[in-house]
């Protein structure tokens, strides 16, 4: 397999692995009794739960849409790096900023759950920059 085609695909999968993994406390706890909770939870940091899944998915839609050829493929490349590090940057604040609350207590895998999200946001960016760097050589 070709190098841009395997940063691609991985640039994908990432994008979509990191929204599912930002979904997953909202899919297990949302229920009555953590709904304020988990409310602040997501709501923690510059731009909260929801803009790290926009800049997720929108940095595997860019990467994908490189080779169908409507823009400039180098100009959607750049882009992609530029979203995949939004969107590390976004989860890091994001897990810096949460505070802990008495949802923790009972769900203690919640603790391990920011800090695995921004794990899994870090292959985007390396996607699209190795993407970007075979594209443009």
């Amino acid at each position: 397999m070709e190098l841009r085609d395997i940063s691609r695909r991985v640039g994908i999968a990432a994008g979509v692995v990191t929204v599912l993994a930002l979904a997953a406390p909202y899919a297990v706890l949302s229920g009555g009794a953590y709904a304020s909770q988990l409310a602040d939870y997501y709501a923690s940091g510059i731009v909260g739960g929801a803009g790290i899944a926009l800049f997720a998915l929108l940095s595997a839609v860019v990467v994908a849409s490189v080779d169908r050829g409507n823009l400039d493929p180098g100009t959607l490349a750049g882009a992609a790096v530029v979203l995949g590090v939004a969107t590390t940057l976004s989860a890091v604040a994001w897990a810096t900023a949460i505070e802990p609350s008495p949802m923790f207590r009972d769900n203690l895998w919640l603790v391990w759950h920011a800090r695995v999200v921004v794990a899994l946001s870090v292959p985007i960016p390396v996607a699209a920059a190795v993407y970007a760097r075979d594209l443009l050589a």
